[in-house]
């Protein structure tokens, strides 16, 4: 795992990068978006050190999670693309229910709106 699989996954990896360094802000997280160089930045700030030490804290807390974080990428991957696949056969079988039955499904929709129109009306 590289670390643009780190930012690629930035919202998942946040509690990690939290948990490791506390002193950082959830508004240091949304800044920082999972750049290396953003991450250096404010560990450098909150914790005083160098830029080499907070880049050899990072090195070392990269390859210590390394696997760790390639199996949760992967888990998280793997349930995505299963829950698009699931959507897409939902989503066929949907299409093919409208096609069979375009009468009955322009009465679903109607009734739909109306229902949506009437709980959100003021």
């Amino acid at each position: 795992m590289d670390w643009n699989r780190v930012e690629g996954n930035w919202k998942q990896i946040e509690g990690k990068i939290k948990a490791k360094w506390g002193k950082l802000t959830d508004d240091d997280l949304t800044a920082i978006k999972g750049r290396r160089e953003q991450l250096e930045g404010k560990i450098q700030e909150r914790y005083g050190l160098t830029k080499d030490q907070a880049r050899r804290e990072i090195e070392d807390w990269y390859h210590s999670t390394k696997s760790h974080l390639a199996d949760q990428i992967e888990a998280i991957s793997t349930f995505a693309n299963t829950q698009i696949a699931r959507a897409q056969d939902r989503m066929v079988k949907a299409e093919d229910a409208i096609t069979r039955n375009p009468l009955s499904a322009v009465a679903i929709a109607a009734g739909l709106g109306f229902l949506v129109g009437a709980f959100t009306r003021r």
